[in-house]
């Protein structure tokens, strides 16, 4: 990520980890050495560094070895944990390590009168945080946003929904679902069961779904009501959002007791569309056609833009669209296009790999293809100049990503064939056939008796099948190992011939 709160070292120290945490039987000191580029004398650095803190991440509750017999590094726990706890808390570790999000962190609780007071308060040297508030200012100019050190201002200035965007993204990247010291602000602050309310899917919600909502809820709060810093948005950012209001209930009392009717009236807007494009899934799928259907039969300009888009893209694609396809790929889209219009600022220095499709997808020839075909349709809209003046690549990019998943959303799934042959145990045929439907879904599997027309034949015996054919062959029914290879072999084959045909 390029607004990883990282220094370079702790960076590469956590990648080690996470490459070990990863590899289920362990990596040797060559492996890693060439998977990071590492020297020899480097790496054994880095290693000695990762044994202690690890135990100190973890409270000598987990523990980087090498293996007494294999030579291989691997991650030893005393108690079971799951990969992304692992992976979590080592984040945040190496995140408070490196000094930029603290001096963040420490200027959204507190207000210096300058650098040098600062330092002052935290005990570091004067050029140590000059440094830190250097790399902070070029991390905010994306956002809008500047420091400042005046007394009548906030720390952080400037556009106000790229701040709070700023911040957010800043928060989440570092903690996502662990644990935020909150002791700096009420305890009602992180209490989010009112905006939990307003959503269909608030019994269900996830860890890290109620810990982004409680982000977007702290620093709504802090900016408003703390620093007095409120959002200037347009009239027409009002209309544009409005149908994501989807009930007449109060939505955070905080804000309605203590701000004017005008501002709570921004403030409530920004947070229902802002939480629909930042929180996955909170709306049940008759919400948002309700929504889909009021934009669809408004005479607003940016509805316009998405029906006349997504009608576009069903030409040029040649897509069926179905109701659920269709609902999900305009509620997405008409969220973007807002954010295009009103707010478009570049987030993608929050993403791994920049927003790369090489890690979503199998970027092959024909996906090529589709992309340039999408990045032509795109240069075709109106609203594409908006896009084009400031040259951002990020937004372009999740544009371009959220068409591609809009056509796969309504892509219409294919087949494939398997011809079963088993000789020695005429009987566990049908067993294996039993088994695979079992697996997998039954429309998508079509089993046939003829070699020649097979994706894949399973079979006791050498067949001779035609080139485009995989044949796995299935001699030891009693071996664990077989079966699990032959799902291997069957996923192998439905990947390439159904989610890449």
């Amino acid at each position: 990520m390029r607004n990883s709160f990282m220094g370079k070292i702790e960076r590469v120290k956590f990648e080690l980890f996470k490459s070990i945490v990863f590899s289920k039987n362990g990596l040797s000191f060559n492996e890693l050495m060439q998977k990071h580029g590492l020297t020899k004398s480097t790496l054994s650095r880095y290693i000695n560094d990762l044994v202690q803190e690890v135990e100190m991440t973890f409270g000598e509750k987990v523990h980087l070895i090498q293996n007494t017999q294999t030579g291989t590094y691997q991650i030893q726990t005393t108690e079971t944990y799951s990969i992304g706890y692992l992976i979590d808390y080592s984040h945040l570790f190496y995140v408070q390590k490196s000094g930029v999000f603290f001096i963040l962190d420490t200027l959204l609780k507190n207000h210096y009168s300058s650098i040098d007071a600062m330092a002052l308060d935290l005990h570091m040297s004067s050029s140590s945080v000059y440094k830190q508030v250097r790399a902070l200012k070029e991390m905010l100019v994306p956002f809008g946003g500047k420091i400042s050190f005046d007394q009548l201002a906030s720390p952080l200035t400037g556009n106000e929904v790229g701040i709070r965007l700023f911040a957010f993204y800043s928060y989440w990247s570092v903690f996502k679902s662990t644990e935020y010291d909150n002791r700096s602000y009420p305890e009602s602050w992180w209490e989010v069961k009112e905006l939990e309310e307003y959503f269909d899917h608030m019994a269900s919600l996830s860890e890290s779904q109620r810990a982004k909502l409680r982000f977007i809820q702290l620093i709504t709060l802090k900016r408003a009501l703390w620093q007095k810093n409120y959002i200037e948005i347009s009239d027409s950012f009002l209309a544009d959002t409005a149908y994501f209001d989807t009930k007449d209930t109060e939505l955070l009392p905080l804000l309605r007791q203590r701000l004017s009717n005008t501002l709570y009236r921004k403030e409530r807007a920004l947070l229902l569309y802002a939480t629909r494009g930042l929180v996955y899934n909170l709306d049940s799928l008759e919400t948002k056609k309700k929504i889909v259907q009021d934009y669809k039969q408004s005479s607003l300009e940016i509805a316009a833009y998405t029906t006349k888009l997504m009608a576009e893209v069903q030409k040029e694609f040649d897509i069926d669209y179905t109701e659920e396809g269709y609902t999900n790929f305009y509620f997405y889209l008409i969220i973007l296009l807002i954010y295009i219009k009103h707010i478009n600022i570049d987030i993608s220095g929050y993403y791994k790999n920049e927003l790369s499709f090489h890690s979503m997808i199998d970027y092959d020839e024909a996906n090529v293809k589709i992309f340039r075909k999408i990045t032509k349709i795109i240069e075709q809209q109106e609203f594409y100049p908006k896009i084009n003046k400031k040259s951002l690549k990020g937004v372009m990019s999740i544009l371009s990503l959220t068409i591609y998943s809009g056509i796969y959303l309504n892509k219409k799934a294919g087949s494939m064939s398997i011809c079963v042959i088993f000789n020695n145990n005429l009987i566990l045929a049908e067993g294996i056939k039993k088994i695979i439907l079992d697996v997998y879904n039954q429309e998508r599997i079509i089993f046939t008796n003829d070699v020649s027309n097979a994706n894949l034949v399973i079979s006791d015996s050498y067949e001779a099948v035609n080139s485009d054919a995989a044949h796995f062959y299935f001699d030891e029914q009693l071996n664990p190992e077989q079966w699990g290879k032959m799902i291997d072999a069957i996923n192998d084959i439905f990947y390439k011939t159904i989610f890449l045909a």
